[in-house]
């Protein structure tokens, strides 16, 4: 092997071992950035820990929920009081949105993990129905989606004005909790599980 074939390996045994350091270091911070909250945390200690939402709409947190009805891609009706007795998701979002489309895996992932039974999940687009029923069946997206399709909303649902927006609403029909930005699923569970 010639002197320079020599140098071109060395060379390239210490490129893919920069890459793969690289790559290495990549994960174990990302893995060292993942939340760990703790089972007992407050909503007040999970919205410190946040680093892709903050919280929204906190003059609402408490207070019941006002009752909408919206369609969903199916055709079928969802009333907000017809969610009474399991803990709710109200997910405003779009198809063109990235960071909605970042929370689609956490909110599948979280339909995966707790029965409908136990949690409602309602993802509401201004979008058109012929439009978003293939985005969810390309998406595999397992829980409702709705367009608004000119339907007016109450209060605070009528004022979402930036997305995804979440509303966390409890089993007696109360607003818990209102995040803007990509809630990942440690956090959305955690929020799920705190006090009011």
């Amino acid at each position: 092997m010639s002197r320079q074939a020599k140098i071109q390996v060395v060379w390239l045994v210490v490129g893919v071992v920069a890459v793969g350091s690289v790559v290495v270091l990549a994960f174990v911070k990302n893995q060292a950035r993942q939340p760990h909250i703790a089972a007992d945390a407050t909503l007040e200690d999970i919205a410190k820990s946040a680093e892709t939402w903050e919280p929204a709409f906190s003059t609402w947190m408490g207070k019941p929920a006002p009752d909408f009805s919206v369609q969903d891609t199916t055709g079928s009706k969802h009333e907000l009081s017809d969610y009474r007795g399991r803990n709710l998701l109200v997910v405003f979002w779009a198809t063109w949105c990235p960071a909605c489309n970042l929370e689609i895996p956490h909110l599948v992932q979280l339909r995966n993990t707790i029965p409908e039974e136990a949690l409602g999940i309602l993802a509401i687009s201004n979008e058109e129905v012929e439009h978003l029923k293939p985005f969810a069946e390309a998406k595999g997206i397992n829980y409702a989606v709705a367009s608004l399709s000119g339907t007016t909303l109450p209060l605070p649902f009528g004022q979402v004005s930036a997305i995804p927006t979440t509303f966390f609403i409890d089993r007696s029909g109360t607003i818990k909790f209102t995040a803007l930005g990509l809630v990942p699923l440690e956090e959305a569970k955690a929020i799920l599980q705190a006090k009011l």
